[in-house]
């Protein structure tokens, strides 16, 4: 049991009372109710000492305390003044609707309102120092004087409750928003992984495939399976350094495709059979995640065409628009039969969108248009 400190210097001050009581019992050893008093002292200390560790045992100790002390104070021969102990009455009330909840409240509740009838300050001397018990409007004053300060406590209680229970509404929304945050940031991450993976690995096996075919059909099957150990080559390489920074082994890693690589990319697909036609300006100023949302959607978009259209003619086209980066990629070939369900598109548009772009795909018979406007 983990006692708070604010308990305990709370019922260091209520020892220093114990105390004084015990002191005086000890100077009047024939008197047991001043005996009596000290024992109950010390009982309220304790059960300070635990206010907010064991709040609803702390506070039936309290209430319980008190109409003992009431008990003792009017049986005691001499009764002079009034004790602070009755301060803790509303504040079991306190503590136990602040801290706890249910009937064992409402219990706690209803029996300090009791003890109000029996409270030391329902009684009071006459001018022979003769204790009598209020009566009469006097009484009835002193009483919802008693169950005004006990409902106060409880409404305070109460309210500063609600408070800790919106806080902590509060708490859980926002750990819930960050774990929402979290995995939207990891669904975000798997995602680009994806990307990554696909337009690295999709258009190198596409262009494997072409030479392989054309070498075959060409027998040139010794110059086709150089090319395809260029472009697995230029693969593995590309695979290694996106591994290398996924895995942090990297931390300056960043994806070096950009619209620079373009002429490059574009040429092996003319060397693997594929017709490519290239226009840009000659110096195209764009931000780095611009720059490779081009070279990916371009990459893609020629490398459908080359997977999905027989003999197909590619035009690439860069223009620059102000405060944007139009890429156009226009194939025209026959329509090869399509085998299983493609995420390309689904890429590409993820892709622009990343640039806070668009990108749109129309076809017209034979022809495919890929035109995707980047932000810049």
């Amino acid at each position: 049991m983990q006692l708070k400190s604010g308990d305990l210097v709370l019922a260091a001050f209520g020892a220093v009372l114990a105390a004084l009581y015990t002191v005086d019992a000890i100077t009047k050893p024939g008197d047991a109710s001043g005996w009596a008093q000290a024992a109950l002292a010390w009982g309220f200390v304790a059960a300070l000492a635990m206010l907010r560790t064991k709040p609803l045992f702390t506070a039936v100790l309290l209430v319980a305390g008190n109409a003992a002390w009431s008990a003792v104070w009017m049986l005691a021969p001499v009764n002079i003044g009034y004790t602070v102990w009755v301060a803790t009455v509303p504040l079991a009330v306190f503590v136990a609707r602040r801290f706890r909840r249910g009937p064992a409240v409402v219990a706690v509740t209803v029996a300090a309102l009791a003890w109000s009838v029996i409270s030391p300050f329902m009684w009071t001397w006459d001018e022979r120092l003769v204790l009598f018990y209020r009566h009469g409007w006097d009484a009835g004053l002193m009483l919802v004087m008693h169950w005004a300060v006990v409902a106060v406590a409880y409404l305070l209680a109460a309210n500063l409750a609600a408070e800790d229970a919106a806080a902590e509404a509060a708490r859980q929304r926002e750990a819930k928003a960050r774990e929402e945050r979290l995995l939207m940031v990891r669904e975000e991450e798997r995602l680009a992984i994806a990307r990554e993976i696909h337009d690295l690995l999709g258009h190198t096996l596409t262009l494997i495939k072409v030479q392989a075919n054309a070498g075959l059909t060409a027998n040139q099957e010794r110059e086709s399976l150089e090319q395809i150990r260029a472009v697995a080559s230029e693969a593995l390489g590309d695979i290694r350094m996106l591994v290398r920074g996924l895995r942090g082994d990297n931390p300056d890693f960043a994806p070096t495709a950009g619209i620079a690589e373009l002429p490059a990319t574009l040429q092996r697909f003319r060397e693997a059979g594929v017709q490519v036609e290239y226009q840009a300006p000659q110096h195209v100023q764009v931000p780095a995640v611009t720059g490779l949302a081009a070279n990916r959607i371009v990459t893609e978009a020629v490398t459908n065409a080359a997977r999905h259209q027989v003999n197909p003619q590619v035009r690439v086209t860069l223009t620059p628009l102000d405060e944007a980066l139009e890429a156009t990629v226009t194939s025209q070939g026959a329509i090869a039969p399509r085998t299983g369900a493609g995420i390309g598109l689904e890429g590409l548009r993820e892709r622009a969108a990343s640039t806070g772009g668009t990108l749109e795909v129309v076809q017209q018979g034979d022809t495919f248009t890929v035109r995707a406007v980047l932000g810049v």
